[in-house]
């Protein structure tokens, strides 16, 4: 690579960019054939086809209220439908039983739309394909139906669009229109059959509930009058009072006895001890008991008082305690008498709690049975009422049926819109379908191009070239044109593939690693990669600055003299190594540039045997000593072993690999042979390439012809 080349430095998405979209550019005329064909192909198919028309209706439908619950209230209060009844009443246009009701009423069965194919008269093979002379049958007739029919309902409202699609714009419009009555009349149906079987089922439940009324009223008059009850809830009322007056007694009896059993018990424990009974407190606080207790105590002072002053004979002394002990017998008996009075209360309150106790156990006995006898007469009582309220308001619904006649509830369904005749077809659409095929047809065309440049095993891209390990890449050379004006058949009119050449001189030349190999070998893995067109211009490249020798040394399909215009039949190499002909009368001399050629010459029967001479290395030795630099062209590495043994004798094997058609296997196999006999590989020359981009910096300069300077041509020895 030369230093120029080496300044230029191009991003990496933008070569791999251009490695993707540059087989969409060489191939272009090919991608635009193609997919204009494939667009004609569709335009003449839309144009095989019927025109599809379209007509649609609109309808109404409100709340479908269930028919038993009708009544005048409900007919004059219309609400919004839910959304489970407007989806039930979608599906129910959309159903098969409603397609066969329309079919029926206009006779589709028999109509020509459902007897024919979508394609017209023009060409009579298609127009009349499909078509049976029998009727169709209901099934099919049906089905075809339904595709064509689309139920539409608008969001947020009660409207609903009736569309259908037909051939015939008269026959979308009625079928269309026809829907719409044909629900219609469904709904009259449904309304009708619905009041007589709502009318007839009140008649029987009015019949019912009034037998059942009839025998509720009489179980509750038996027994009423076999109870004797004349006002059963009065007198729960004031048992109920009684009971709780007795209860409330019957607490405070027991209470009472309670609080003088304790005192009871205390005096039977005391009977002996009357100081003891006289610490109670019914005794101690007793009115007459403390009274006596006061005296008691004044006179005790006074017998005090009078022993200090008189002895115990004195009649004041003597007075005084009599009057003592009379106190204390008094006190004495008070006490047993405030005892006796206690015990008396006590089984008092015994026997009148046991009492009131009996009187309640009366009281509740009677209670129980009042109870039952009232929840018995207001369960028979209740039964009557609601048998009275069933039946008052079934009787109400019956004569509000009757009063509605004819009025259709609050479901209603009403034509908003009708379908008018169609003006122009909906469908095809033909420059909409013309545009899409002409886009998707260049889009699958150039993915399957692209693909197929990405996925064929070659080296036709820049990014197969960084994974070639193999041999180094010497020189990409791009796909030339021939010089049709020029006389030779090898002429090449393209500046691009001349500096390829050119460059691949260079790399050959400047090599710093060896000496720059004077003797060249030019092969390929199979025919038709251009290998003799690159050693010929690769020759004629070097002959611009030294003397240069061409060997043709493919002996088996010799190339050189026929594409330079030459006699096939003209001695050659052959010739030399059968010492038939002398040197001088085998090399030409290229008339435009410094150059000698050797042609193959007649094709011997064993061209290897030829080549295995010693004779041949002699030769390439002599022709060294007169020639700058020898290049010989060879058969195929893959086809024959000639390369292989001419691989000997020179310095330096160019392998030629046609860019887009080599296989890599094919490629490998060949260098590999030539590696097994250490032969001077020199690298790869990639030919003809088409999508790598190797000529960026190479436009600059070469695509204008004025900025070409030509040199004088040195004069031939």
């Amino acid at each position: 690579m030369n230093r120029n080349q080496e300044n230029i430095k191009v991003p990496v998405e933008d070569i791999a960019l251009s490695e993707i979209l540059r087989p969409l550019w060489v191939r272009r005329w090919k991608l635009i054939f193609f997919t204009l064909l494939i667009t004609l192909l569709i335009a003449f198919y839309v144009s095989l086809l019927k025109p599809s028309f379209i007509a649609t209706a609109t309808l109404q439908i409100g709340n479908n209220k269930p028919s038993n619950t009708l009544s005048i209230n409900n007919a004059f209060n219309e609400t919004n439908a839910s959304k489970e009844q407007v989806k039930t009443q979608y599906e129910l246009l959309r159903s098969r039983k409603f397609a066969e009701r329309v079919i029926t009423r206009l006779n589709l069965s028999t109509h020509e739309e459902f007897n024919s194919n979508k394609y017209n008269d023009k060409i009579s093979f298609l127009s009349s394909m499909g078509k049976n002379e029998n009727t169709p049958s209901l099934n099919t007739v049906v089905s075809a139906f339904k595709e064509r029919l689309t139920i539409s309902p608008i969001g947020d409202t009660e409207l609903v669009k009736i569309t259908f699609r037909s051939y015939s714009p008269e026959l979308s419009k009625q079928v269309a229109n026809q829907i719409g009555e044909t629900y219609l009349h469904y709904q009259d149906e449904i309304y009708n059959s619905s009041k007589e079987t709502t009318s007839q089922w009140l008649v029987d439940q009015l019949e019912e509930l009034g037998q059942k009324l009839e025998a509720s009223e009489l179980a509750l008059q038996d027994y009423r009058e076999s109870e004797g009850i004349v006002d059963i809830q009065g007198i729960v009322g004031l048992v109920a009072s009684e009971l709780t007056e007795l209860t409330s007694s019957s607490l405070k009896a027991e209470k009472y006895r309670d609080d003088l059993k304790v005192t009871y018990e205390y005096i039977q424990n005391n009977k002996e001890n009357i100081r003891g009974l006289m610490e109670l407190t019914e005794v101690s606080s007793h009115a007459t008991y403390v009274q006596l207790r006061r005296s008691q105590e004044i006179v005790e002072r006074k017998v005090f008082e009078l022993a200090k002053r008189y002895g115990p004979k004195h009649p004041k002394k003597i007075a005084v305690e009599a009057e003592l002990e009379s106190i204390e017998a008094r006190i004495h008996q008070q006490t047993n008498d405030i005892i006796t009075s206690i015990e008396k209360q006590y089984l008092s309150a015994v026997q009148k709690a046991q009492a009131n106790k009996q009187r309640l156990a009366t009281a509740k006995i009677d209670f129980l049975r009042l109870s039952r006898l009232k929840n018995k007469f207001f369960q028979l009582q209740r039964e009557v009422d609601t048998n009275k309220e069933l039946y008052g308001n079934y009787l109400v619904r019956l004569k509000e049926a009757d009063a509605m006649g004819n009025y259709k509830t609050n479901f209603y369904v009403r034509f908003i819109d009708k379908a008018t005749l169609p003006k122009s077809p909906i469908a095809p659409n033909k420059s909409l379908y013309i545009a899409i095929s002409f886009i998707l047809s260049f889009l699958a065309i150039s993915i399957v191009v692209i693909m197929r440049e990405l996925l064929v095993d070659t080296l036709n891209s820049r990014r197969k070239l960084d994974n070639f390990q193999e041999a180094p890449i010497l020189a990409v050379l791009p796909k030339f044109k021939l010089d049709l004006n020029s006389k030779s058949h090898s002429e090449v009119n393209d500046n691009h593939f001349t500096e390829a050449v050119r460059t691949l001189r260079t790399a050959l030349l400047f090599n710093g690693e060896k000496k720059p190999p004077k003797v060249i070998a030019v092969t390929s893995s199979v025919p038709s990669e251009g290998k003799s067109t690159v050693a010929l211009h690769l020759a004629r490249s070097f002959s611009e600055m030294e003397k240069v020798l061409l060997i043709e040394a493919d002996l088996r399909h010799p190339t050189v003299a026929k594409n330079l215009n030459l006699d096939v039949h003209r001695p050659g190499l052959s010739n030399l190594l059968a010492k038939t002909h002398q040197i001088n009368e085998c090399i030409i001399r290229d008339k435009n540039v410094k150059l000698d050629i050797l042609t193959s010459g007649i094709s011997p029967a064993n061209p290897l045997a030829f080549l295995s001479m010693k004779r041949f290395g002699m030769l390439i030795k002599v022709f060294g000593n007169f020639y700058d630099r020898i290049i010989i062209e060879t058969p195929p590495v893959n086809a024959v072993s000639d390369a292989v043994i001419i691989s000997k004798i020179v310095d330096s094997v160019i392998y030629v690999v046609h860019s887009s058609k080599t296989k890599r296997e094919q490629i490998t196999q060949g260098l590999r042979m030539l590696k097994q006999v250490n032969a001077p590989i020199e690298g790869v020359v990639i030919n003809q390439s088409e999508n790598i981009d190797t000529d960026k910096y190479q436009n600059k300069y070469y695509n204008d012809m004025a900025n070409i300077i030509k040199l004088p041509m040195r004069k031939q020895m």
